[in-house]
Order: structure tokens, then C-alpha cells, then sequence
């Protein structure tokens, strides 16, 4: 900018001296001028898109970024190290108008800022100066857009005591999910401090870390309006709810939690905004809103500025309280623009938003967990190839997702529906053992309505119908979940917003019914995490529905495991399931510790290995067999084997030790006398059927030995001999 002063004609001094006030003037304008000329952060166009938005120290430097509305001008940061307004900082505007930032030192300021000092950022809006809080604060007095404050959070104030975690793999995954407020009505302490109380392992209190389960699910605990919530109405995405205990509290239990080996797993609401205390409605509508749900405003998924917020926040999360895996509260109103609880569609964007977070999340930490309630179940969201790439995977956006089918089919038996409904329950789902989180309660399915288990039980046997859904959902297929209280039998609606009741874990501990439930499901979590790779991956087949017996039952790993469950009042004695061999009993809920309505006992012995080829079933109850371990072992023989080069010859079986017939598990023979081939498969399941065939494979399609399945029966103990032939 060039300004030229021109003095012409005759003139006194007294009007030179004006004339120089005049160029003074001037010059200061220009120095002002500069000073709000638009600039690019660090002078690179892309550094202020890698930086999340908000206040923050980072090494030595301080950082404030904030989008506001186009003709927004004299943004300024203010707060309690600044002198208040008197002493605001200047911020700089991006070339594109699209960020405000503000780069410095702790010098910058009138005293360096403090962990927990109060700031709002002020800018002339429409002729009037106004002042907002920071819609990226880490930390909040409270929501409250006209009196609430930001405050300065340093995240070196928190000194981890967990230096060595290592994040469970999803196959360990044994989900609790909790409401941070009304988990407990106990301790006396911030929600999240409670819930630390009752996960710390130290002799007091310590509900959650007694259970067995390897991970909590939060419900949100981003800021929202008001003090009680469910969390699905955010006003501050990066702050944790002052009312909870605030980011130190989130990051304690964290902290506990993992010394005590269990994930933490945050649940964000990204489909809509909240309809009270709307920070970012209120910075700039037309950026962040764009549509409407019958919840609130729809988010602009299709906006730059947008995504980055909410992208941003995401790392933040995962970085600054190392956060084990996110839960996204109904994905189908992000990518769906016909989703039936939009009310006005936007301009859409949500699928390239969520696959974009995931990528971006991914590439940071390849092992950190997505989970999804689409509802109802789209196996295209979990997809391990999409066919395109971004952000630097094919994957779809989500790891796993709430299974629909397993929660309605299952939960529809488990009050009085035909037992034809577990057909596809004990299944497989999507393209892969990951895609499935299961479960038969959540904060919904009791919440919106009046329907704990507990309460709906078929026949009136509440606490038994628990005691049956804990069976089948710990001991499926994926990565199971329950919601708190169920395993404490609680009849009570999770009623939302705005109500404070908390769950009576005392009473979960020492009611003789409450407690037998208890008792069950942490013995399940016991069987699940003592072979967690095999209930998470393996093989679920369902082997006996019949809906007149109200008996169903299903097997783990070709038989490893099997599952039989008893929805009616008849106790059975040898009853066939379709499974046959040597078993343990692990589990019988008609053992007097788990005894609920004084049934009958039905039972061959805890841990005696039986040989069997049918089941006692307990009345409305269930048994969990594992397969005996034995010396049981045969000697395979291969006859007129002949190869080519590069091929072997293997057996392969209807057992998961001869690799339940897939031929990538087969088990190798030796070419002793060629071309005949031997091998001993040791370690066998005793007394138990075994169907196999020989088969050539390493080089080329793999060749099969025609004809029937060779058989034989494994003995109790000892080896069998069985052969096959070409």
C-alpha cells in the first residue's frame, strides 16, 4: 500500500505542522493496517489445516485458531492473562477469510497464560462488538454462551502414571457401557471420579474392575447443556462436561483403567448439533449446520472447515487422553441423506467426512477402534475394500457396528418371541468376525423405551431371561457388550436427559437374586477372556433350535464350545443338541452359586470330563460345555499319494485340530514310503466322531481325495489308527 501526501501552493508553518500530523496519522494507519493484513500461519496455506482449532500451548509456542463469519473483523483474543479486554491480542486473518490464528509466546501476553485462566475471544459482528466462548475449548466454566468461560488447559498439568500401556487387540474386547453420572449411587465424588473409585482395584468399591469386562464405553462426555443429559445434545466438542469433573477427571480414569488392562472407548454425537448451548450455530451457522434431524441441526458434512473441526477433534481426543476407540452415535444420519430422521436434507458429504476421519485416524493409530450404530445393519460400512482409496485406506469408516439383527432377534426370545429368531443370531455377520459388536441392551433399546429384560422376561422370569441374554452375548461370535445394570437384573428404565437415578450396585452385590446374576456374568466374562481369540473369531454354528422345548443351542470352533440355553420352565435330561464327545461342564446356571428360582439341578459335575452325546438342561437356564483336553491322538495313513513337484500331502476334518475343513489349516503328513503318507494328529478330543479326507495342496489348486469322508471315533485315551487313498 503506497500513500502519497501532496503539499501544494503556499502554505505557513503552522500549516506544514498539520500537514506532518497528517502524514503521522497516516503512517500509524499503515502500521495498524499491517498489522491486520491477512497472512498465512507460519506462511504455509496448509499449516493451519494440520493444527486442530482453539487455544493451546504446543513447545513454546501458543496457539489460537477460530473460523468465524465472513465479515467478521477485529477478532481478538481475551482472557485473565491478557488484562482482560483491556490487553486483548490481535488475531490475523487467512487469505481465504476462512480462520482467524494467532501465533506467540508466553511474552506475548501481559503475564503467561495459566492452567485453568478464563478466556473468550471478542470481534466486531454487524457493527457491534461481541464476545464468544472458544468453540474449541478443552476445558469450560460451563455451556452457557453469554456467561460461561473457556479456560486454558495445559496438558502437561496431568502426569500420567500409565507409561507402558498396550491397547487390548478388538479380539479382547468385553464391552461395558455406563453413563458416567448414573452408573453409581456411591463415593460421593465428580461422576468420573466415581466410576475411577469403582475401577481401581484397591479393596474398595471396586464393581467395574471385579467384573471381568476389558473395556468401558462411556456414554458422551463432551460438554452439553445443563447437568443432566445423556451427552447426545453437544455443545463443546472438545471439552469434557465441567459438571463430570472436567479433562484431569476423563484422564484419571483413563489412567486407571488402564492399569487395571482395561480400553476406554468414547461415544461422540456427530449427526447433529445440540439444540441448547450451540457454540458453533452461533459462531457461523452456514458453516457448521447445513439440513435438520429431528434431534437439531444436521451437520455440514460437505464444508472444509467443518470436517476439520470435527477431525481435529477426534485426534485430539485419541491423543491428548489416549482413548482406546470411539463409538459414533447413528452413522446412517451421516452418510444416508434419506435417513428417516433427517427433516430437511443438506447438501450431504458424510460418507467422504466419515472415511476421511477414519483414514486420518488410521494413519496416526493403525490399532485405535471404530464401532457404529448404523441401524439397521449395513455390512458396507464395516467393508474391508470399498474400491477406492482415501486418506490412505479402502477400508469402509467403521471397524465393527452395533449388530441390529443380533440385539432385535435375540431380544424378541428372550420376551416371548418363537425361538425360529436365534436362526441367524448365532451366525456369522458382515465379511469378517470384526464387523459385529453384539448385544441385547444398550442406553436406547431401555432408554427410548420401557424395556429391560429384567422387566420383559418371558414367563415373568426377568432375572433368568438375563441370565440367558449374558450367555448368548458374551460367549458369540464379535466383540460382545452389555449395557450397566444388566448384569445386576435392573428392572428400572434408563430414562433420558433429565433424570438423576443411579444404579444401587450395593444391592447388585449382596441381593441374594441381584448377586446370582452378577455371579454369572462375570463367570462368563471368565470363559470368554480365558480363549478370547476363539469366542471373538471362531467359527458360530447354531445346531439345535426347537421351539416346543424352548431349547436352542450353539457351537463354538467346530465344538470347542457349545452353548445350550432353556427358555422354558422343563428340565431336561439328556437331551440331544447334536453335539457328541468328551465335555466339561464350565457352567451351569442351575449350580446352587447361580441358582435363581430353586430349579432343579441339571448337571454331570462341575469339571468332570463326561463323555456325551446329549445334555441336562437346568429350567430357564443354561450350560456352557468346553471340550475335555486329552492324550487322544490318530495315525493317519494317505494311500497312492503320488506328486508333482512342489506338492504335499495333508488330512483335513470336521474338528478344529484337522482345521474344520479348511484346507489353509490342514494338517501336513510325511512321505515315509512314498507314495504313501503318515502323520499323527495328537491332542485329539476324546470319544468324539471325526469325519476327514486326504488332500494335495502347495503347488497349484488343491486336490482332493474323492469319494466319501473317511471316519472314525476317537478313543478315550490313546491313538486310533484311520486311512484314506487317492
Amino acid at each position: 500500500m503506497k500513500i502519497i501526501l501532496q503539499i501544494k501552493g503556499k502554505f505557513t508553518a503552522q500549516a506544514l505542522v498539520g500537514s506532518w500530523r497528517v502524514l503521522l496519522t497516516a503512517c500509524l494507519l499503515v502500521v495498524a493496517m499491517t498489522a491486520q493484513a491477512d497472512a498465512w500461519l507460519d506462511g504455509d496455506p496448509d499449516a493451519i489445516w494440520e493444527r486442530a482449532p482453539g487455544v493451546y500451548k504446543e513447545g513454546n509456542h501458543w496457539y489460537a485458531i477460530l473460523h468465524t463469519k465472513p465479515g467478521d473483523t477485529q477478532v481478538k483474543l481475551y482472557g485473565d492473562f491478557t488484562n482482560g479486554q483491556s490487553g486483548a491480542v490481535a488475531m490475523t486473518r487467512t487469505p481465504d477469510g476462512k480462520f482467524w490464528w494467532f501465533k506467540g509466546t508466553d511474552s506475548s501476553f501481559s503475564r503467561a497464560p495459566a492452567h485453568g485462566d478464563h478466556y473468550r475471544f471478542m470481534l466486531t459482528r454487524d457493527g457491534e462488538q461481541q464476545t464468544f466462548q472458544d468453540p474449541a475449548a478443552r476445558w469450560v466454566t460451563n455451556s452457557n454462551l453469554s456467561t460461561g468461560m473457556s479456560r486454558i488447559y495445559l496438558s502437561d498439568a496431568y502426569q500420567w502414571n500409565t507409561t507402558n500401556w498396550s491397547r487390548p487387540d478388538q479380539s479382547e474386547l468385553n464391552i461395558y457401557q455406563l453413563h458416567p453420572l448414573r452408573f453409581t449411587d456411591r463415593n460421593g465424588k465428580s461422576p468420573l471420579d466415581e466410576v475411577t473409585e469403582e475401577l481401581d482395584n484397591d479393596g474398595t468399591n471396586d464393581y467395574l474392575s471385579d467384573t471381568g469386562a476389558t473395556a468401558i464405553q462411556l456414554l458422551p462426555v463432551n460438554e452439553f447443556a445443563g447437568e443432566l443429559s445423556w451427552g447426545y445434545n453437544p455443545s463443546f466438542f472438545y471439552a469434557v462436561e465441567s459438571s463430570y469433573g472436567g479433562p484431569d477427571a476423563l484422564k484419571a480414569l483413563v489412567d486407571e483403567a488402564h492399569q487395571q488392562g482395561m480400553a476406554v472407548i468414547l461415544d461422540l454425537e456427530f449427526n447433529h448439533l445440540g439444540i441448547g448451548d450451540n457454540i458453533l450455530y452461533t459462531v457461523n451457522n452456514t458453516t457448521y449446520a447445513d439440513g435438520d434431524t429431528v434431534w437439531g441441526p444436521l451437520y455440514n458434512f460437505n464444508n472444509d472447515v467443518a470436517k476439520h473441526f470435527l477431525i481435529q477433534n477426534v485426534l485430539y481426543l485419541a491423543r491428548e487422553f489416549n482413548i482406546d476407540g470411539f463409538r459414533f452415535d447413528h452413522t446412517n444420519t451421516i452418510h444416508n441423506d434419506f435417513s428417516g430422521y433427517i427433516t430437511q436434507s443438506g447438501d450431504g458429504g458424510g460418507w467422504e467426512f466419515l472415511r476421511e476421519l477414519y483414514g486420518n485416524l488410521k494413519s496416526e493409530d493403525p490399532n485405535i477402534w471404530f464401532t457404529a450404530e448404523e441401524l439397521p445393519d449395513w455390512w458396507g460400512i464395516t467393508a474391508d475394500d470399498t474400491g477406492s482409496v482415501v486418506a490412505g485406506t479402502a477400508h469402509a469408516p467403521m471397524d465393527s457396528q452395533w449388530t441390529d439383527t443380533f440385539h432385535d432377534n435375540f431380544k424378541a426370545v428372550l420376551t416371548g418371541g418363537h425361538l425360529d429368531d436365534l436362526w441367524p443370531v448365532f451366525g456369522h455377520f458382515g465379511d469378517g468376525w470384526q464387523d459385529a459388536t453384539v448385544y441385547t441392551e444398550s442406553h436406547d433399546e431401555v432408554g427410548n423405551t420401557d424395556d429391560r429384560i429384567a422387566k420383559r422376561g418371558r414367563d415373568g422370569k426377568g432375572w433368568e431371561m438375563n441370565q440367558l441374554s449374558l450367555t448368548g452375548t458374551i460367549l458369540a461370535r464379535g466383540t460382545p457388550m452389555i449395557f450397566m445394570g444388566q448384569e445386576g437384573g435392573e428392572t428400572t428404565q434408563f430414562h433420558i436427559d433429565w433424570w438423576d437415578d443411579r444404579l444401587p450396585l450395593n444391592a447388585y452385590e449382596t441381593n441374594a437374586g441381584r448377586a446370582k446374576i452378577l455371579a454369572w456374568y462375570r463367570k462368563m466374562n471368565d470363559i470368554r477372556s480365558a480363549d478370547s481369540q476363539t469366542f471373538a473369531t471362531a467359527d458360530s454354528v447354531v445346531t439345535h433350535i426347537h421351539n416346543n422345548n424352548r431349547v436352542a443351542a450353539f457351537s463354538r470352533d467346530g465344538g470347542k464350545y457349545v452353548v445350550v440355553m432353556n427358555f422354558g420352565p422343563t428340565t431336561w435330561y439328556n437331551y440331544d443338541v447334536g453335539i457328541s464327545g468328551t465335555y466339561l461342564e464350565v457352567a451351569n446356571t442351575s449350580w446352587s452359586r447361580f441358582n435363581l428360582g430353586g430349579v432343579p439341578e441339571a448337571t454331570r459335575g462341575e469339571g468332570v470330563a463326561t463323555a456325551i452325546s446329549d445334555v441336562h438342561i437346568p429350567a430357564y437356564g443354561a450350560v456352557v460345555l468346553a471340550r475335555a483336553s486329552t492324550s487322544a491322538a490318530i495315525n493317519f495313513t494317505c494311500n497312492n499319494g503320488t506328486t508333482t513337484w512342489g506338492q504335499n500331502v495333508y488330512v483335513v476334518g470336521n474338528i478344529a485340530e484337522l482345521g474344520n475343513w479348511d484346507t489353509s489349516k490342514a494338517v501336513p503328513l510325511s512321505a515315509t514310503a512314498y507314495p504313501t503318507w503318515t502323520g499323527t494328529a495328537n491332542g485329539l478330543p476324546a470319544n468324539t466322531p471325526v469325519e476327514w479326507k486326504c488332500i494335495k495342496r502347495d503347488s497349484g489348486a488343491v486336490v482332493w481325495q474323492g469319494g466319501a469322508n473317511n471316519t472314525v471315533t476317537t478313543p478315550a485315551s490313546g491313538t486310533v489308527n484311520s486311512s484314506g487313498s487317492f
